[in-house]
C-alpha cells in the first residue's frame, strides 16, 4: 500500500504512544564498548600472546584499513592513542551544523526538477544514503573529549536527522514505496538505520520509540518487510548493506535496557534480528572443496548481481577469503560490515547459533585456528571444538523459492549429499526472469548445475542470456520468450499452487502457475534423494509451442546412448547465443547424456542426465556465451514442438569417474493425463515415484504397468529393500515387486501387507 501522507511530527507521534520503557542511565561510551570492555581487551593484549596476534592481524588487514574510523576509536579507547582520538574528533566537529541535504537551499535549487534513475542511485534521493554512523560512533567514544558546546552542536545535528526522518524524509523516487519490492533497502535504508543509532546514542527513550514506530522504521521493517520471518527481499547478494549498523543499534539498546526495540523485537511474521542474521546460513549450500586451499560455503544465488557466499574460501596462495568491510557508492559513505564481523557479534550474543562454526572455516590456509577481530573481544576459535547447525529443507512462500536438502542433519555442511534450490514465478527486486528455474544443484561438494555465461558484463538486467530462464542453471523456455512472474512479490505467491513434503528419504516440492508464458499452464516438481534428483516439468498450451528444457554445468558432454553427437545442420536445432552446437536425434526414444567435470573420465565428479521418451525430441548441447568452446562449460538442451509436453528427467550425480553412477534403470511404469509413475533401480536403489500434476492432483488415480499397480493422489515415494518397503505420501493401494517378505511402513507407521510370490500388495484387493 502506498503511503499518501507524511508521518506526523515527532511530538504528535509521541503524544499518541504509550509511555516509553525505563532506560538505564549508562555512561558514554556504550554502543560498541564501555570503558570496562576496553580495559578487559587491554588486559588480554598485555597478557595473552594470541590476543597480540589478533591485534596484529587487525592492523595489517582491511579490518583496520577499510574502516580507519573504527580502528582509530578502538585504539584510542583500548590503547590510549590520543593522536587517533584527535583525528576522529576533527572529523566529528565537521558534523556540527549539518542537516540532511533536502533541508538545504542548495539542494532545493539543484533538484527543483530532479531526474530519476531506474534501479540505481539518483541525486535527488542520495539523502537516503546519507548514513552518519561514523559520526555517531565518534560522538559516543569521544564524548568526554568534547566541550559542552561541541556536544550540543553534534546533538543538534543528530536531532535534525531524526526529525527529518520522522517528518517523512522526502523527496522519494517516484517509484519508491515502503513495500517488499517498492524500494531498495541497500540504498534506501542506510540513513534511516543510522538515524535509529543516533537516537540510541542520544539516550533519548522517546526518540528511540519514535524511530522504532516510524514510517520505514525498525518495527515496519520486521513487521512488513522481512518475508517468511527471516528473508531479505532483494537478491540475496545485496543483503549486506545495513547488517552492521543494525547490530550496533541492537547492542546499544541492550546496554540501555531497551532490548525490546532491537534484539528482543519480534515482527508480525516472526522475524527477529537473530533470524535475520541467520538468513545466510538458511540459504547455505554444502561446502565445495577445491583441490587445495580452503573450502567455500556458497549459498542460493538469484538476481542480477548474484553472490551469496557464507564463506568465500581461499586459494592456496592466500588470495580470496571473506572481506571484513566493503565500500560502494550506491550504499553511501559508511564502510559496510561483512560476514566475519556479523558472525562475531552473532556468536557473542547467541553462542548456540553455530556462528562460530562458520567463523572457524574463514581461517586462512595453514592456520589451525581462526583469529577474530578484538572488536567483540572473542578468543581464537578452534575448528575442532565447533559444530555446524542442522540444515532443514523449507519452502519460502513469501520469498518465492524452495531449498531441498537430502541431509538435514549437521553433517550436511561438509558431507557429499545433495541440495537443490528452486525459484518460483514471483517478482523480487533485481529479479532476472528466472521463473521456475533451478538456481543451484550441489552434490559431492561440487556445483553440479549453476548459472553461467553472459552476453554482456556487469549487472544481468537486460542481458539476453542472464536476464532470462535460458541463462539459469536449469529451466524451460517457451518459444524463446522471456518468462514473466505471475506474482508481484509484496504478498508472496497467491497465484501459485505449491505442494511439498519432506521425508527422511525424499524431499518433494511441486509448483504450478499459469501465464509465465502466454497461454501456457506450467508445473515443475522435484524429488530429491541422496542418490538422484527426479525433475518433472509439465507444460500445457492450446497450440503448438517450442519447448526448450535445459541444464548448465561446468562440464563437458562425453557421450550419449543413442546416435553419435553430430554438428547442427538444421536451423531448427540452433539456439540463441550457444556456440559449437552438436545434436543427438532421439525422437521417441529414451536418452542419457553424461556431463563430466574433469579432464580424466575415470576420475572426478559429473552427472548423468536421463529423460523418459517422448516423440519429437531432439537433444543438443553447446557452449554458453562468454566461454571458449573447449572450456568446461556446457548447456544440455532437449527441445520439442507440441501443444503439450512432459519433460521427465533424472539427474544422477556421481563421483569416482563416469563409471561411478549407481542407477542402472530409469523407466516409465505408466503415464496418463496428469499422472506419472516411474521406477528407478540400480546398486542399492529400488524406488518408485508417483506424481499427479495439473487439475485433480488431489484425487486418486490408478496407474498399472510392468506387473505393478499404484493407486495414489498427489505424490508418493516407495523404496524397496530386502527387509522393508518404505512408503511416503498419499498412497491408497499398491502392488510392487519384492524379494522375500519385507515389513511395510507408510508415513512412518507399520502397515499390514500381503506377499504373493514376488509381489507385495498393500490396501484394497
Amino acid at each position: 500500500m502506498r503511503y499518501t501522507a507524511l508521518v506526523v511530527a515527532a511530538a504528535a507521534l509521541l503524544a499518541g504512544s504509550s509511555a516509553p520503557a525505563q532506560m538505564r542511565d549508562v555512561a558514554h561510551p556504550f554502543i560498541l564498548w564501555t570503558r570496562e570492555d576496553a580495559a578487559a581487551i587491554r588486559k588480554r593484549l598485555d597478557t595473552d600472546p594470541l590476543a597480540k596476534q589478533q591485534y596484529q592481524r587487525m592492523a595489517s588487514t582491511d579490518i583496520a584499513k577499510l574502516n580507519p574510523t573504527l580502528w582509530n576509536l578502538f585504539n584510542y579507547l583500548v590503547m590510549g592513542d590520543q593522536k587517533a582520538a584527535e583525528r576522529e574528533k576533527a572529523e566529528l566537529l565537521k558534523f556540527i551544523g549539518r542537516v540532511p541535504e533536502p533541508l538545504t537551499e542548495e539542494f532545493k535549487r539543484q533538484y527543483a526538477d530532479p531526474v530519476w534513475n531506474r534501479g540505481m542511485p539518483s541525486g535527488a534521493d542520495k539523502h537516503m544514503r546519507d548514513e552518519q554512523t561514523l559520526n555517531t560512533l565518534r560522538y559516543d567514544v569521544l564524548y568526554d573529549l568534547l566541550s559542552d558546546e561541541q556536544r550540543q552542536g553534534v546533538e543538534k545535528s543528530m536531532r535534525a536527522y531524526i526529525q527529518f526522518h520522522l517528518d517523512g524524509h522526502k523527496p522519494w523516487h517516484p517509484d519508491f514505496r515502503y513495500t517488499r519490492i517498492g524500494w531498495l533497502p541497500n540504498m534506501h535504508w542506510p540513513r534511516a538505520i543510522g538515524t535509529h543509532l543516533m537516537a540510541a546514542a542520544l539516550k533519548d527513550p522517546k526518540l528511540i520509540e519514535a524511530m522504532h514506530n516510524s514510517q520505514g522504521g525498525w518495527k515496519w521493517y520486521f513487521d512488513k518487510y522481512i518475508s517468511d520471518g527471516r528473508f531479505y527481499n532483494e537478491e540475496f547478494g545485496k543483503y549486506y548493506s545495513n547488517i552492521g549498523t543494525m547490530l550496533m543499534y541492537c547492542e546499544a539498546l541492550e546496554r540501555l535496557g531497551l532490548g525490546q526495540y532491537g534484539y528482543g523485537y519480534t515482527g508480525e511474521g516472526g522475524a527477529t534480528m537473530r533470524k535475520f542474521l541467520e538468513m545466510k546460513i538458511w540459504t547455505g549450500l554444502p561446502r565445495t572443496t577445491p583441490p587445495t586451499g580452503m573450502p567455500r560455503y556458497g549459498g542460493v544465488v538469484m538476481g542480477d548481481a548474484g553472490g551469496n557466499d557464507i564463506v568465500s574460501g581461499y586459494t592456496p596462495d592466500g588470495k580470496g577469503g571473506n572481506r571484513w568491510w566493503s565500500t560502494s557508492h550506491m550504499n553511501g559513505p559508511v564502510p559496510k560490515m561483512q560476514e566475519p564481523l556479523w558472525f562475531e557479534f552473532g556468536h557473542r550474543r547467541w553462542p548456540d547459533a553455530h556462528f562460530d562454526y562458520f567463523l572457524a572455516q574463514m581461517r586462512m590456509p595453514g592456520e589451525k585456528i581462526y583469529l577474530p577481530s578484538l572488536y567483540c573481544n572473542l578468543s581464537p576459535i578452534d575448528p575442532r571444538k565447533v559444530t555446524p547447525p542442522p540444515a532443514p529443507s523449507y519452502v519460502a512462500r513469501e520469498r518465492g523459492f524452495a531449498l531441498l536438502r537430502a541431509d538435514e542433519s549437521p553433517a550436511y555442511w561438509e558431507g557429499p549429499r545433495p541440495a537443490v534450490a528452486l525459484q518460483f514465478a514471483m517478482r523480487y527486486v533485481h529479479y532476472v526472469h528466472d521463473c521456475f528455474a533451478v538456481l543451484n544443484y550441489v552434490a559431492f561438494n561440487r556445483n553440479i548445475y549453476e548459472r553461467m555465461g553472459g552476453v554482456g558484463k556487469g549487472y544481468a538486467g537486460g542481458d539476453p542470456w542472464r536476464d532470462h530462464v535460458r541463462g539459469q542453471a536449469s529451466g524451460v523456455v517457451v518459444d524463446g520468450l522471456q518468462a514473466q512472474p505471475i506474482d508481484g512479490g509484496d504478498e508472496g505467491t497467491p497465484n501459485h499452487r505449491v505442494r511439498h513434503r519432506f521425508d527422511p528419504l525424499a524431499k518433494f516440492v511441486a509448483i504450478r502457475a499459469k501465464g509465465i508464458y502466454p497461454d501456457v499452464d506450467q508445473e515443475r516438481a522435484l524429488v530429491l534423494t541422496e542418490q538422484y534428483l527426479l525433475d518433472v516439468s509439465s507444460l500445457v498450451s492450446s497450440r503448438p509451442r517450442v519447448y526448450d528444457w535445459h541444464v548448465m554445468s561446468a562440464a563437458k558432454v562425453i557421450g550419449g546412448d543413442a546416435d553419435p553427437w553430430k554438428p547442427a545442420a538444421d536451423p531448427a536445432t540452433t539456439k540463441p547465443h550457444l556456440a559449437g552446437i552438436r545434436v543427438m536425434n532421439v525422437d521417441a526414444g529414451p536418452w542419457t547424456a553424461t556431463l563430466h567435470q574433469e579432464a580424466d573420465p575415470a576420475a572426478g565428479v559429473g552427472v548423468r542426465v536421463s529423460m523418459l521418451p517422448e516423440a519429437g525430441t531432439t537433444v543438443l548441447f553447446g557452449t554458453p556465451p562468454g566461454f571458449k568452446e573447449d572450456a568446461f562449460a556446457v548447456k544440455l538442451l532437449a527441445t520439442r514442438t507440441a501443444p503439450t509436453t512432459v519433460f521427465a528427467a533424472l539427474h544422477e550425480p556421481y563421483t569416482g569417474g563416469v563409471n561411478g553412477h549407481r542407477v542402472r534403470s530409469y523407466k516409465r511404469i505408466a503415464q496418463a493425463e496428469g499422472a506419472l509413475a516411474v521406477a528407478i533401480t540400480g546398486d542399492g536403489i529400488d524406488d518408485r515415484i508417483l506424481y499427479r500434476h495439473g487439475d485433480g492432483h488431489d484425487q486418486p488415480t490408478t496407474l498399472t504397468g510392468d506387473g505393478e499397480s499404484f493407486t495414489f493422489a498427489d505424490y508418493a515415494f516407495v523404496r524397496v529393500t530386502a527387509s522393508e518397503v518404505t512408503v511416503y505420501g498419499d498412497i491408497r493401494a499398491m502392488k510392487v515387486k519384492v524379494a522375500g517378505n519385507p515389513k511395510v511402513t507408510v508415513n512412518g507407521k507399520p502397515q499390514a501387507a500381503r506377499v504373493t510370490g514376488n509381489t507385495l500388495e498393500l490396501g484394497e484387493r
